[in-house]
């Protein structure tokens, strides 16, 4: 059952990672959700580029790669101590990003009337928290 949760959480991953290529190639959909903006404004706090969104990609591919790594479902890699603090690792950031910087994101956030914010208090925040968990989780297996 560990298994099948942490395979899925991969899974997730694979997705959230083809969003982000997809929005570093100009995609539109979904994209005045995912950032943090002072108002209800569109103007977004940050404008993230091609290279930072298609590098968060990236890393999200590598997090999937790793949580695989960690229930032995990639023959090429063996899990490794370096693969089990990479997932502390991975937890603990993910459990911060569920905390927040004090001001746009995360559970103690102060601005929580945007629709981003809205949308981090009911799915993002919680979502980090599932992910931070697995990572943990998969360290000990």
């Amino acid at each position: 059952m560990i298994k099948l949760l942490i395979g899925l959480t991969s899974l997730l991953f694979i997705i959230i990672g083809m969003l982000h290529v997809y929005w570093a190639f100009g995609g539109g959909w979904g994209v005045n959700s995912v950032l943090p903006t002072k108002d209800d404004r569109k103007l977004p706090v940050l404008q993230p580029r091609m290279a930072g969104t298609l590098f968060i990609g990236l890393l999200c591919f590598f997090a999937c790669l790793l949580l695989l790594v960690q229930i032995d479902l990639v023959d090429a890699i063996n899990s490794s101590p370096l693969s089990k603090r990479l997932c502390i690792a991975g937890g603990i950031v993910f459990l911060l990003r569920a905390i927040g910087e004090g001001k746009y994101v995360g559970f103690f956030k102060k601005i929580k009337h945007t629709r981003f914010a809205r949308q981090d208090t009911a799915f993002y925040s919680p979502l980090c928290v599932w992910i931070g968990l697995i990572f943990l989780l998969a360290s000990f297996i």
